[in-house]
């Protein structure tokens, strides 16, 4: 039998991948921008249809008839704000 000392040792494991490239912050981008702008016009439009008070009749309808967009554009931004901080 040989001798065990003798023996090679075992191989080093494998070094670690490359790091990966950043990726495209193109679209975390667009989702800033478009939720941005989605918000800015939406309340544009919500002080519009008030007559510049939201706290009238009419402003109650601009919040009730508005809320699905101001979400949709709060959604974007956050979106876009998280794609951006990776």
């Amino acid at each position: 039998m040989s001798d065990p000392s003798g023996a090679p040792p075992p191989p080093l494991p494998p070094p670690l991948p490359p790091p990966q490239p950043p990726k495209n912050r193109g679209l975390g981008w667009f989702f800033a921008v478009s939720g941005s702008v989605v918000l800015l016009l939406t309340l544009g439009c919500m002080l519009a249809v008030s007559g510049g008070n939201l706290f009238s009749e009419d402003g109650g309808l601009a919040f009730v008839c508005g809320s699905p967009t101001l979400i949709l554009g709060g959604v974007f931004l956050w979106l876009g704000s998280r794609r951006l901080k990776r």
